[in-house]
């Protein structure tokens, strides 16, 4: 399903990472727990998630969510730098390789 506003289109991923976003922040702020998961992890999940939603179109959808699904495994365990350092190397290994 896709929406067009303008000169810009949103599709499901587009609200899903949106919606995502609301509710790690507002877990966040009312500190409600998001156990198993670290809610510091998620948020740079979030992030990460935002920041590489303009890249998806040149990457391969199936690479794109197998990091992205380690991501989300990761978050339940490691910090937020932990998180945010394999989220960047892994996505500059796939760059480079167009492997994941």
């Amino acid at each position: 399903m896709i929406f067009r506003l303008d000169r810009f289109f949103f599709d499901e991923k587009d609200i899903f990472t949106f919606f995502f976003g609301v509710f790690v922040l507002v877990a966040m702020y009312f500190r409600l727990s998001l156990e198993p998961f670290r809610s510091e992890s998620l948020l740079v999940f979030f992030l990460f998630l935002l920041t590489t939603r303009t890249m998806t179109s040149s990457l391969r959808f199936e690479g794109y969510f197998i990091i992205t699904l380690l991501g989300l495994v990761f978050s339940l365990f490691l910090s937020p730098y932990g998180v945010a350092v394999y989220l960047l190397v892994s996505m500059i290994v796939y760059l480079l390789t167009q492997r994941v």
